[in-house]
């Protein structure tokens, strides 16, 4: 009996394993094959070819680290120019970090060369998993950390992670020629995770490069706050009267993914996973009247900058411009299906280098899932009749993880020719200790109070106040690469005593010549419009064609300009920038945003003023949102949405979905 039990384990065993590879196979084998397309990611092959190159140069010390492979684009005439067929050069850049110091190369895959290699002293490269967690290691075995440790109270060794961070602007001065990271220290004990479980009032410098504590500051023990926060045992009971909900496609999907294109209803674009932006769109195309129509180059997320609002040295350094310090590696993780993609949905894996430059595998970074939620593309009531349509969207999802925040990234496509840009904020906030276990005065922020730089969200646990900054770049290409900027400024207009009113508003619209015209803020007391119109091609109207970027929910920073902090993160300062597109001009923050003195980036390059009318022009949109915290974001924060939508503005000649069918 035993040996039939065992024998039939292992017959499940084998048909279990046979089904995830057989599941697994197709993905993995669209890694090995070659790349199709110029602006297709690198695949597992190319990042070999690199990591062999670099071997090759003799300079591949142990002590060489590589920190950041990724596609170096071609130029963008090239692309456009490209046709099936044609050589495709592939190119990477690389990022290495030696003993403190950051090298770029430029390694031509196709010619398996180094292209370029320079030594930059002047920056700090982006930080990776094994050395800040190794330097964590290194922290908590100083002996003097260990005699700081118990005198907070620490007997066990064991529940302890010390984890030191990059510093993400110039805070003292000892960062200068130096790679210093700050940290703290937290007590697991009794919690599946260290959040929520700070080791208050001790942290340290340390010297990444040296691997010595360099400071230790202790301003006295808090106790560790012991709030509930163990979620993941948090029971799956369903609420009263719930009935089943299902989501099913049984004749599969209707978008077609081939090549990385993607072509759904009248929309094609190319998709590809970049371990710093994510998801990175090219050469979205609306099909109209049988041709392709141009309306963007590239899109993504340009950067993330999340400052914290507590004057405490410990906290004024947690100043986070993530996309730029933490991306080695990939920001993009896992999908779960059921939590973040429905069952219609379909997976992308991609793929990322580890610090010695082998290439890894990431399955099911991103979905793609058509959605209908019931609700109508357009509908009116006459004649005791209603007449509309129903719609349903495309939407392509990833979910960035830095840290103890979640990020889910969309981008929705609609069938009447939008693209709904939506950012959801979920995870773990950042917590501190207090002495008190509530609050003392009922009202958060009374001067010298626990809670005067945030909220209670637990017993003896304050989340501290922060902001969230997206910054998206959008190479607009609305009929063509040649675009200019106009805004429609809505403004009073009074009107003579002759007539029945006293005011009316008009749109009055001005088309910007420099970069300094075109930054943009909203204002509800003077609202405008902005788009990106093709003065060389008019509308079936006599208008040019054109886009909006039509803003959501969204904020600016309220940081002094001059504050180092506000400098390196400068792009949250306005909602809108307009740029001439340069194709070494990407990150918001600049390219090495840790311990910067914010002398690169989307401010310093519109310092120039240069010209962007009827050229080929870059959008940067800036989606923010200052967080209070409260106490229904403990112990996870519910998701959190925000978005604007970049919707065509007599791009067509009347409503693209005035002919969509009777169901969805």
């Amino acid at each position: 009996m035993k040996v039939q039990k065992f024998f039939a384990r292992w017959v499940r065993l084998i048909l279990i394993t046979a089904g995830v590879l057989m599941t697994l196979m197709p993905r993995c084998a669209g890694q090995t094959s070659p790349p199709t397309h110029p602006l297709e990611g690198l695949k597992s092959p190319e990042y070999w070819a690199v990591n062999e190159v670099l071997q090759a140069t003799g300079k591949m010390d142990p002590d060489t680290f590589c920190v950041s492979v990724l596609l170096h684009e071609p130029a963008k005439d090239q692309v456009l120019a490209w046709k099936v067929g044609d050589a495709m050069p592939r190119e990477a850049d690389v990022i290495l970090l030696r003993k403190g110091v950051t090298i770029e190369a430029r390694v031509d895959i196709s010619g398996r060369k180094v292209d370029s290699w320079k030594e930059r002293k002047d920056v700090q490269a982006p930080t990776f998993d094994n050395e800040f967690f190794g330097l964590g290691d290194e922290a908590k075995k100083d002996p003097k950390m260990q005699e700081a440790l118990a005198r907070h109270g620490v007997k066990d060794m064991t529940t302890i992670l010390c984890v030191p961070v990059p510093i993400g602007y110039f805070a003292f001065p000892e960062q200068a020629g130096h790679r210093i990271f700050y940290g703290d220290c937290f007590d697991s004990h009794g919690a599946f995770l260290t959040w929520g479980r700070p080791i208050d009032g001790l942290y340290f410098k340390i010297d990444a490069v040296e691997h010595k504590v360099v400071q230790i500051i202790d301003e006295g023990a808090t106790a560790v706050p012991q709030s509930a926060i163990n979620f993941e045992e948090a029971a799956a009971t369903p609420r009263p009267g719930t009935t089943p909900i299902s989501i099913a496609q049984p004749l599969g999907p209707s978008f077609q993914v081939k090549n990385g294109e993607v072509s759904w209803q009248n929309w094609h674009f190319r998709v590809r996973l970049d371990a710093r932006l994510g998801p990175v769109l090219n050469l979205v195309r609306l099909e109209d009247g049988g041709r392709l129509r141009s309306v963007m180059y590239e899109g993504s997320m340009s950067e993330l900058f999340v400052p914290y609002m507590d004057p405490a040295e410990s906290w004024a350094t947690r100043v986070f411009v993530d996309a730029g310090e933490f991306y080695p590696g990939g920001v993009l993780r896992m999908l779960q299906d059921g939590v973040d993609c429905p069952p219609n949905a379909e997976y992308i894996d991609g793929l990322a280098s580890n610090e010695h430059g082998i290439p890894v595998l990431l399955p099911r970074e991103a979905c793609l899932f058509e959605t209908y939620s019931g609700d109508p593309a357009w509908r009116h009531f006459e004649n005791d009749m209603v007449w509309g349509r129903p719609t349903r969207g495309l939407v392509l999802r990833t979910a960035a993880v830095i840290g103890n925040y979640d990020y889910l990234l969309d981008w929705r496509f609609e069938q009447d020719g939008s693209i709904r840009v939506a950012v959801g904020a979920t995870g773990i906030i950042e917590t501190k200790a207090a002495k008190t276990k509530t609050s003392e005065h009922g009202m958060g922020g009374m001067p010298g109070a626990a809670d005067e730089f945030g909220r209670f969200v637990g017993e003896s646990t304050i989340g501290v106040n922060h902001d969230h900054f997206f910054s998206y770049r959008l190479d607009m290409d609305v009929d063509g690469q040649n675009n200019s900027f106009m805004a429609e400024r809505l403004k009073q207009r009074q009107l003579p005593e002759s007539t029945h009113r006293k005011s009316i508003w008009v749109a009055e619209p001005s088309v910007a010549k420099t970069e300094r015209d075109a930054i943009m803020d909203i204002r509800l007391d003077k609202p405008s419009m902005w788009m990106f119109v093709n003065p060389n091609v008019p509308g079936p109207l006599g208008y040019p064609t054109g886009y909006e970027i039509m803003p959501g929910v969204t904020a600016a920073s309220l940081l002094d300009p001059q504050d180092g902090v506000q400098k390196v993160g400068a792009f949250s300062a306005h909602q809108l920038w307009v740029t001439p597109y340069r194709p070494e001009e990407l990150y918001a923050s600049g390219v090495y945003p840790t311990s910067s003195k914010g002398e690169d980036g989307l401010a310093v390059w519109t310092r120039a003023n240069r010209g962007i009318e009827n050229t080929d022009i870059v959008a940067w949109y800036t989606v923010g949102f200052h967080h209070v915290p409260r106490a229904e974001d403990w112990p996870v924060m519910p998701v959190m949405w925000h978005d604007f939508v970049i919707r065509p503005v007599n791009f067509f000649a009347a409503n693209p979905g005035l002919n969509l069918p009777g169901k969805p």
